[in-house]
């Protein structure tokens, strides 16, 4: 029968709010319509009454508490509809929430998927062994090759080398009776001044 027939079109919640706001508009217009209505009975019995026509006063009372009525009805029929509206919204938006938190556990299913706490620990003890091991390396590199350095052995030669400085700044000194040698070999302007002073007297 069902194929026949077809089934049923499954309901879509966006498209059943719509519909629903369309029948709050179509009721508001109904409404606003009525009570123009409601105010044109009430003034026509104010007309009536003051030309002492209490018949088609009370005439247009009775018209007025009918569309009063009408109008109680669509208020009524709007509420029941609002809440429905609102009710929807909330079960429309629980409905994504539950559908989001299905597609997160479901990617955190694939994400975990093969893995194990006993995977993570083998994996978390091979990269311990694998840093001890490069520490290792890191410590081997860094030993000194050869024999080690005396150091008391440098201080004694830094020692010697100064001697030796000394000794060759000495012996570049010049001798004292070679310095007054040149000096007489070489007299000054002022020698020169006393010979010529004592030539002319």
């Amino acid at each position: 029968m069902s194929r026949l027939f077809g089934r049923k079109k499954k309901e879509n919640p966006q498209d059943t709010i719509a519909r629903l706001r369309e029948s709050l508009e179509t009721l508001d217009k109904r409404e606003q319509f009525l009570e123009k209505k409601i105010q044109m009975q009430l003034a026509e019995a104010k007309k009536y009454n003051a030309a002492g026509n209490k018949r088609m006063a009370v005439a247009a009372l009775k018209r007025k508490k009918m569309l009063m009525d009408q109008q109680q009805k669509i208020a009524g029929a709007r509420e029941k509809i609002e809440i429905q509206m609102n009710a929807i919204e909330s079960a429309k938006m629980d409905m994504e929430i539950i559908d989001s938190l299905q597609v997160g556990t479901k990617t955190m299913q694939e994400m975990h998927r093969g893995m194990t706490a006993e995977k993570v620990d083998k994996v978390m003890d091979d990269m311990s062994d694998q840093m001890a091991v490069s520490q290792e390396i890191s410590d081997a590199l860094g030993q000194q090759i050869g024999e080690p350095i005396d150091e008391d052995e440098l201080l004694e030669e830094l020692d010697e080398i100064e001697e030796e400085d000394i000794t060759d700044q000495v012996a570049e000194l010049p001798a004292p009776g070679r310095v007054k040698a040149k000096a007489k070999a070489a007299p000054t302007e002022e020698d020169d001044m006393a010979e010529l002073e004592a030539a002319l007297m």
